[in-house]
């Protein structure tokens, strides 16, 4: 006898795939509400410390870094990923918000009047941005293992609920502070 198979396993595991993608995409999206000034005021310096990019301007190249920041975590997922498509496969197993920032330095930023050059390869580009995104991200990541060690032993939330949620949020807030203004909550 012939078994037909309606796809309800592929069906399932994409739902899971696109679940955990969603969950991901979430993550990201939190890290950068509490930590873009950090990430903003790091990468700056390490572009401008390496002498990745050459100015006479220090703060015009800071206020364009936090744009290209800000639009990455604005933008569509079709954009985001139509953005960084000519650099997806610059390394393995990439960090997408640092292949962002590098296809911004290698696309936007060189053809700003306030930059007088880029050095680098699109490596080395994105080894410095990656390094310093992962470093924020490192610590960030230890602060919120310890904020869902807190809520697992509270009892009297259920994750998924509006109570889990408030009170997670309320957590971030006490131990990172304050999203910055202009970043979505």
């Amino acid at each position: 006898m012939k078994r037909f198979d309606s796809g309800r396993v592929q069906d399932k595991l994409i739902n899971r795939l696109e679940r955990l993608e969603r969950q991901q995409a979430f993550q990201r999206d939190r890290f950068f509400k509490y930590k873009l000034p950090e990430i903003h005021n790091k990468l700056t310096q390490a572009l401008l410390m390496k002498k990745i990019i050459e100015t006479d301007n220090p703060a015009a190249i800071s206020d364009l870094i936090l744009q290209g920041l800000k639009k990455a975590l604005k933008s569509s997922e079709f954009d985001f990923k139509y953005f960084i498509a000519p650099v997806r496969n610059l390394v393995p197993r990439s960090n997408p918000y640092s292949l962002y920032m590098t296809q911004y330095v290698m696309e936007v930023l060189i053809h700003d009047p306030n930059v007088i050059d880029i050095y680098g390869t699109d490596q080395e580009i994105y080894q410095v941005i990656n390094e310093v995104i992962s470093q924020i991200n490192i610590q960030f990541e230890r602060t919120e293992e310890e904020i869902m060690a807190q809520m697992a032993r509270n009892k009297s939330l259920i994750p998924g609920t509006r109570e889990y949620e408030i009170a997670l949020e309320q957590l971030f807030r006490q131990k990172l502070g304050e999203p910055q203004p202009g970043n979505p909550s």
